[in-house]
């Protein structure tokens, strides 16, 4: 990119003809990170007999990274903006990385949350530039496909984290356990700095964003309060320090919100940019997303346990019966965009009724078979769950970010990952808590009542989340219009605003 902008009438510089290439390096990043958020629950049975870990270590080790994660994105979404988002998403992968290795070398539970901690703030600093690297090397033509793209990495991953994790762990290379699952990231991550260091544009916000420390404070205080009494209160009993810290997250968020409102009055930049939620498309994107990865992840979650404790499957065998809707999904998220391009939002809602269709199936199926239900009868609903978020998520993360202007690239990407972080976190806590709590006294049939308690529940979230959808703005979803371009006019390619090489030149 030559200049952040051109003149009116002037010629569109040159693409970067490497800039689809860069997208898929780019996704790696998106991918590891949701990979290794929902991989520890096909590793569960594998950590709790190699490493000895109990409940609450299992909490901690999946609510460790969580914490770290949604914490940070925010601010790595604006450490992008002022330091270039290349050199962010290389310090990130290489954190990421180097902590996979500890993690793949822990000697105790205690050892492996400390550096899944480490492993989720190096996934902070890189994911947020994913989407921003996106809106300043893309046209605004071709931003909807790649942001697609972008939305088909997360479900993928949550698909793959239960197939490939099975296969990885059944295959027991080395007689390393669960351990490959996070040495398995070693390769990649070197693979992919690699690959950064050579396409990857030094791109970053063409005027220097002041800091917002106390917003910085704010946002990760009104986080961590909300989400370690969540990850840990099952297993802790619900001890009162966790309603206490619950409560104090609400006035706390308020302020931090009542403070980043009034910041840019007083001549400051806060961390929450709070205009981009006048976009009907971004706040209600954002609030359709949190309830779509809430019950995913919570679903995820319950089946697994379901799958492996209920039916007595092997890790391989249960990551293989989550084929069908890795299939669905693979598919379902190829013909996403064209449908979008061409129904608009519309789209979105379909999916969604999908969504909630398989989930009626499941609980009919369950309530009929009970503890004779075998992997089988689980083809159709997970099929069904696979197109349906094949065709949603990828569709609602191009229609949120697709008209953010490039000068707020990072801040738009770190807030949408918060939200749907928080969500994967909700769901697993939530959720598990209605899994466990109907589970009662283990036994094939008690996981069935458990995981038929846990499909009604969806069922009530996806109908809310299904007439959020109606929300969204309607019409055909075709390529942005240009800045100052008149009502009808053709779309033209203009160089994206607000952003500049990182040398300034």
């Amino acid at each position: 990119m030559s200049s952040p902008s051109a003149p009116p009438g002037a010629p569109a510089p040159p693409l970067d003809p490497r800039r689809w290439t860069m997208l898929t390096v780019a996704l790696v990043a998106m991918f590891m990170a949701i990979f290794d958020f929902y991989v520890i629950n096909i590793a569960t049975p594998s950590l709790q007999s190699q490493l000895g870990a109990g409940e609450a270590t299992l909490e901690l080790i999946i609510g460790g990274y969580t914490f770290t994660y949604a914490s940070l994105l925010v601010t790595g979404g604006r450490w992008g903006d002022v330091f270039s988002y290349k050199r962010l998403f290389m310090i990130g992968m290489t954190l990421f990385t180097v902590a996979s290795l500890f993690c793949g070398i822990a000697q105790s539970g205690g050892q492996l949350v400390g550096v899944r901690l480490i492993q989720g703030i190096g996934a902070a600093l890189m994911v947020p530039q994913v989407v921003a690297l996106i809106t300043v090397t893309f046209p605004p033509p071709e931003r909807p496909k790649a942001l697609s793209w972008f939305g088909t990495t997360i479900g993928l991953a949550v698909v793959c984290a239960q197939i490939l994790g099975g296969l990885l762990l059944s295959a027991d290379i080395a007689d390393l356990g669960w351990r490959i699952v996070f040495l398995i990231n070693i390769p990649i991550g070197l693979v992919t700095l690699v690959l950064a260091a050579r396409l990857l544009p030094s791109a970053k916000a063409a005027r220097r964003p002041k800091q917002d420390v106390i917003g910085n404070i704010g946002i990760s205080l009104t986080l961590g309060l909300a989400i370690l009494p969540i990850v840990l209160g099952r297993s802790e009993g619900w001890p009162l320090w966790g309603w206490i810290m619950l409560g104090a997250a609400v006035p706390i968020g308020a302020a931090t919100v009542w403070y980043e409102k009034r910041l840019p009055g007083r001549g400051g930049e806060p961390m929450i940019d709070l205009t981009l939620f006048r976009t009907r498309s971004y706040s209600v994107g954002v609030l359709t997303i949190v309830g779509v990865m809430t019950f995913y992840a919570g679903f995820i979650f319950a089946m697994t346990m379901y799958l492996q404790f209920g039916l007595g499957l092997s890790a391989l065998e249960a990551g293989l019966t989550f084929g069908p809707m890795g299939l669905g999904f693979a598919v379902s998220s190829l013909l996403a965009r064209p449908m979008l391009m061409k129904y608009g939002t519309k789209v979105i809602s379909a999916g969604q009724l999908l969504l909630l269709l398989s989930t009626v199936i499941l609980l009919i199926e369950l309530q009929a078979m009970g503890a004779d239900a075998t992997a089988g009868y689980l083809v159709l609903p997970l099929v069904l769950s696979g197109v349906g978020t094949g065709v949603t998520l990828p569709s609602l993360t191009g229609v949120v970010i697709s008209k953010v202007p490039p000068q707020q690239a990072g801040v738009a990407s770190g807030l949408l990952t918060t939200a749907q972080q928080f969500a994967n976190t909700i769901g697993v806590a939530v959720f598990g808590v209605i899994f466990f709590n109907a589970l009662g006294r283990p036994s094939p049939g008690h996981y069935a009542d458990a995981l038929r308690v846990v499909s009604a529940s969806g069922i009530a979230l996806s109908l809310v989340t299904l007439a959020a959808t109606f929300l969204l703005p309607r019409g055909p979803m075709g390529p942005p219009r240009p800045a100052g371009a008149p009502a009808g006019g053709a779309a033209q390619q203009p160089a994206p605003a607000g952003a500049a090489p990182a040398d300034g030149k």
